[in-house]
Order: structure tokens, then sequence, then C-alpha cells
């Protein structure tokens, strides 16, 4: 048993990470560390480095680690007005979205935050293990105090506690074997349930540390999940995502958008319009008019991948949607014979798969040729349509990698022989092996 479920354990990833922050700062004890049994490991004031972490891994503590480490010279909240102005700066979505003439500046309303010791040492450490991981965080927390500023007036104390939320609903990564949040490696689902585990993991350090409490834990907890169902970890749906949890979930996903590259508003408002019912209207609605006057960044015609790459592209997504709509009555007959737990699944699966379906059909993709289609859009010549083509080639082809990413990890939480159903549905479905 780890930190991830019992507080008197110490995580060693979350360790190694501290260990590696102490090669840069100073990382102390802030009271003495007590075992469970009343022995003092360490007194208040001694350092917490490579010399004291197999000390500190053998023995159950009567207090949690993260409560009693102190970074010296760390993250202090006067550090994200600088990091926040310049993520203003450079991307016009943010600054569209934070802009308000009745608010104080929110650069000026995250230095002003008051975040306690383990909270401030708790940031300092994750913001040393990854590259512009601060910078992320602090995106996410500037989008999050933009919002419930919005969708909650008048409700200060929350909106501070969201804004607390987006600056530190990452850090369960730090308790996650650091091979699996390599992006180069590609993850089984097994492996997989590691790296959806860390809104877990999060929402369990995070609710009783002095500082964050229920309000952050909780919306940390559902920073994955989606409204109609399909997120993770849970999988929750309809009342159950609340509103602080759509906050922080819209937050994290616009973030995301914002950097991997250009157009991060025309990929936000195609996705929302493939897949309805993610997020809430009211929350869309919200995203939507504050970003209206935000420039997006236009690709040049051209760029990219070519109309000639795309035509095979919209020819797989095709058969994988032909493929699944030939396997419907196989799919009743199983999802008759299931029991709850596999039938959850399969639903789910269902439902999600009808959506793109549907979204596929309405763009009217799947009413051409390859020939044809390739041939009208060479016609037409414009860069705006190639541009919207491309992208929506792009956003259809993560939604079915997404699915089956999300299929086979909620297969493996089932009984080996309902999972087994799971995996022959997805073999049914999958395109053929390329032949090269």
């Amino acid at each position: 048993m780890t930190r991830a479920e019992d507080p008197q354990h110490v995580n060693p990833h979350y360790l190694d990470h501290v260990v590696t922050t102490s090669k840069t700062h100073a990382v102390e004890a802030s009271e003495d560390i007590v075992t469970g049994s009343g022995i003092k490991l360490l007194a208040k004031g001694a350092r917490i480095d490579a010399g004291t972490r197999e000390r500190l891994l053998q023995h159950k503590l009567s207090k949690p680690l993260e409560d009693c480490v102190q970074v010296v010279g760390g993250v202090i909240p006067a550090r994200f007005e600088p990091v926040a102005q310049a993520l203003l700066e450079k991307h016009p979505l943010l600054r569209a979205l934070c802009a308000s003439q009745h608010s104080r500046p929110v650069p000026a309303s995250l230095a002003s935050l008051s975040l306690t010791l383990p909270m401030q040492s708790l940031l300092t450490v994750y913001s040393e293990f990854k590259q512009d991981r601060l910078k992320h965080s602090v995106g996410v927390a500037m989008l999050a105090l933009a919002l419930a500023r919005k969708l909650l007036p008048g409700e200060i104390e929350r909106q501070r506690l969201l804004c607390t939320a987006g600056l530190v609903h990452d850090v369960g990564e730090l308790y996650i074997d650091p091979s699996y949040l390599d992006t180069s490696t590609r993850l089984d689902a097994q492996k997989w349930r590691h790296i959806v585990s860390h809104p877990v993991v999060g929402h369990r350090v995070l609710l009783h540390m002095v500082g964050a409490g229920p309000v952050v834990a909780n919306a940390v907890l559902q920073h994955h999940e989606r409204l109609d169902g399909f997120g993770y970890p849970r999988s929750i749906s309809d009342d159950e995502f609340t509103l602080d949890g759509q906050i922080l979930a819209v937050c994290e996903w616009l973030m995301a958008l914002v950097e991997s590259g250009s157009a991060p508003l025309a990929r936000a408002s195609m996705a929302a319009r493939l897949i309805p019912g993610e997020f809430g209207p009211a929350l869309l609605e919200a995203v939507s008019s504050a970003s209206v006057d935000a420039p997006d960044v236009e690709v040049p015609l051209g760029s990219g991948a070519s109309l000639e790459q795309a035509v095979p592209r919209i020819a797989r997504l095709a058969g994988t949607l032909r493929r699944f709509a030939e396997s419907r009555d196989w799919l009743a007959e199983r999802t008759a014979q299931a029991g709850p737990e596999l039938r959850k699944v399969m639903d789910i699966g269902l439902q999600r798969t009808l959506r793109i379906q549907a979204s596929f059909s309405s763009t009217g993709l799947d009413a051409y040729s390859p020939d044809l289609l390739l041939g009208e859009l060479a016609v037409l010549g414009d860069a705006k349509v190639h541009n919207e083509i491309m992208m929506l080639v792009g956003e259809m082809e993560w939604r079915m990698r997404e699915l089956e990413r999300g299929q086979r990890l909620r297969a493996s939480l089932l009984a080996d022989s309902d999972a087994q159903v799971i995996y022959e549905l997805i073999a049914r479905v999958r395109p053929p092996p390329e032949t090269p």
C-alpha cells in the first residue's frame, strides 16, 4: 500500500520528486516527522534529501509527509503574476476569456492568493518535476477564476477555491511511476489505469491538506470527467458532475487546446459541435460569449497534412463506423446476455460511438467517394475549407482513439469473460492493419 491508498505510507514516486527538488532548493521538515508508533524520524528543520529517503520509506508516519515538507525559496503566489501576464500576452483566447471590466485583473488576483506552506511546497515539487508545468497550472487557474466569476458571481470564496484547484489539479501525477508519463511510450490498458488514477490520488492528497479541503479536492477529482459519462476516473454523468468539476474540466481542456498550437477557439468550437453533451450549455455559452472577439490563428493552405493525405484517413473513419453499424445485431445480443457491469460499459461505448457516427454523417464526409471528395475540394481551393476539413478529420480520429482507449480501460476492470466481449467488439470495428 502506498501514499495513494494510505496517508501513513510515503509514496516512493512523490518522495523521489522531493529528493530531486532538494538538489535545487533546501527541503526541510516543517515539523517533527514521527512514525505511527511515536518514534521521531526527523526533527523540525532537518533536511529531506537522498540521505533520508530510505528511512522515510521504511516507516508508516503519524501524519502525511506532504503536510510536513517545507521547500525553502519555493513557489509563492507572487510568482504567478508574471507567468499569467506572459500567457495573456501570448494567447488571445486566454486574454479574451480573462478580460473583465469590474474585477481585479486575473494575474493580480493570482498573486494575491493565500497558499499554506504545505500547498506551496506541493506546488513547488510539482513545478520542478516537469517542464512548463507551472505555466500549465497557472493557465488552468486563470481560466478557472475567469469562468467562476462569470458563472458564480459574488461567490468570492468559491472562486478562490476553484482558482486554487486549477493550480494543483494535476499534483496526483507526482505519485505515478514517471515511466507511465512518458508521452513517447505506448501504454496498454493496465498501464493506462495508473495515468487515469491521478485525479483520485490528487483528491486523497488534497482532501485533508490545510489550504485545500473538500471543495478543491472534489473539483480536482472531476477534472477529467464529462457530463455524458465518458470521462474518467469514475465515468460519472448528469447531476453527479458538479458545476465546480465542470468548470475545472473545461479549463483543463481549453488550456490543453491553447498549448497544442493554432486555432484553439475553432478547435474547441468544433469539438463541442461534433460531440455535444460533454459540458453544460451555460458553461459552453460562457466560453463562447467571452471568446467572440478572440482571433484564432489561421493555418495557411497547404501547410501540415495535404488533402491527398486526408482522403485515406476519411476512408478509414468511414470504414470503422461502417463496421460498427454492421456489428449492431451482435452487440444487441451480447448486451441482452450481459450482467449490469458489462452492460454499463457496453452502453457507454454505444452512446459515444452513436454520437461520433451522427457527427461524422452530419459533416457529409461519408457521402463522398474519396476520389470525388478530393476532386471537389481541390477545385474549391479554399484555405478555410481545407483547414476545417483537416481539423475535423483530426478531431474525429482523436475521438475514435479516445473511445477505444476508454473502453479498453473499462474492460480491464471487468471480469475476464466480460472484458473479452469488449475486446472482441473493438477487434470487429478496428481498421485492418495497413499494408506497407
